[in-house]
């Protein structure tokens, strides 16, 4: 499952929200793109591994930063491994 946040977006209360819509052994892919707030850009970095353990073992959550100028196939690309890399939760992937 993807979840698209903006920079208003509370990250932990998103990721779970989205959590009883999950089944056994799902994954949760946050997709963050890159603004003028590092503040949120920040928040969000350090939100993804807590989140991760927090849900473990029954669903992994990664994350994909998607810089400005990110080509929108690489960002797919990310997604796409994430959502099938069985043994990889708390991590996020910067994509420039």
């Amino acid at each position: 499952m993807r979840l698209n946040l903006s920079e208003r977006d509370d990250i932990a209360a998103c990721v779970r929200d989205a959590r009883p819509r999950l089944g056994t052994d799902d994954s949760l892919v946050v997709v963050i793109r890159e603004s003028g707030d590092s503040l949120f850009a920040a928040q969000a970095r350090a939100a993804i591994a807590p989140l991760a353990i927090e849900a473990a073992p029954v669903t992994r959550i990664n994350a994909v930063l998607s810089h400005n100028g990110a080509r929108a196939a690489d960002v797919e690309a990310a997604i796409s491994y994430l959502e099938t890399a069985l043994s990889t939760t708390g991590q996020i992937l910067e994509i420039r």
